[in-house]
């Protein structure tokens, strides 16, 4: 193992890949979580704003919103949303294509194929 934390984080992902596809998913929805956390930890602190400032504001328990924050805590958009609009911002939602997986390209070309 290497003495990066780079170098970790590439083992890491090795790894993952390695179990398979099951273990991917569990890796992206903690990637999301987190992503969700420093997000809302982000906001909150530009609002200089305590956890328990924003539970006051938001009527959302200080107890959740410390789970959230800490990744620790799978909340609904709408308490997402709750929070975001608490904060002055709002709830945005992205699709985004990872490049990882793409349609069936040669079905596709089939498909195409039989039209014409």
């Amino acid at each position: 193992m290497g003495t990066k934390f780079s170098d970790f984080m590439k083992e890491l992902q090795e790894e993952t890949h390695r179990e398979g596809p099951e273990a991917v998913a569990e890796a992206a929805a903690m990637d999301a979580q987190f992503a969700l956390a420093a997000a809302l930890i982000l906001l909150r602190k530009r609002r200089g704003l305590t956890q328990r400032q924003l539970a006051a504001k938001s009527g959302i328990q200080q107890s959740e919103i410390s789970r959230i924050e800490g990744a620790r805590a799978n909340p609904t958009l709408g308490t997402i949303g709750v929070l975001a609009r608490s904060l002055g911002g709002e709830l945005k939602l992205t699709a985004v294509a990872t490049g990882r997986r793409r349609a069936a390209p040669k079905a596709a070309a089939r498909q195409a194929r039989a039209k014409a």
